[in-house]
């Protein structure tokens, strides 16, 4: 999977020999749904063929609320997965409202969270 970033929607890569997904840049789609539609799919797919792990790299500078709601159903959606998924959730080290949404995301879902800063 690969979608090309625009200047409203952000870079998703799934790299097949790393087991990642990558979501980067920002997210501020006027339709939301159009956009996140393909990520959800995919998800879905990931967790019926039976893929062993998945790191999810969220980079994003930005996202707007209806963004929010189709990051978190991605996350809900690969929480039921029986596969071990992981979340690394990156951001500028002076970015104080990126890092408190994504403690929001971690406190909303069971999926481990690990923090980093962009270097």
């Amino acid at each position: 999977m690969h979608l090309e970033p625009t200047i409203d929607t952000p870079e998703v890569t799934y790299t097949r020999d790393q087991h990642r997904l990558i979501i980067r840049g920002r997210s501020l789609p006027e339709d939301a749904w159009s956009f996140y539609e393909p990520v959800l799919d995919w998800a879905k797919d990931f967790i019926a063929n039976g893929h062993q792990e998945l790191t999810i790299e969220f980079f994003l500078e930005y996202f707007n609320s209806s963004s929010g709601r189709y990051l978190l159903e991605l996350l809900s959606t690969l929480e039921k997965s029986p596969q071990q998924i992981q979340v690394v959730w990156v951001s500028e080290p002076d970015d104080e409202l990126m890092v408190e949404k994504g403690e929001e995301f971690s406190g909303l879902v069971s999926i481990p969270f690990v923090f980093r800063t962009a270097s």
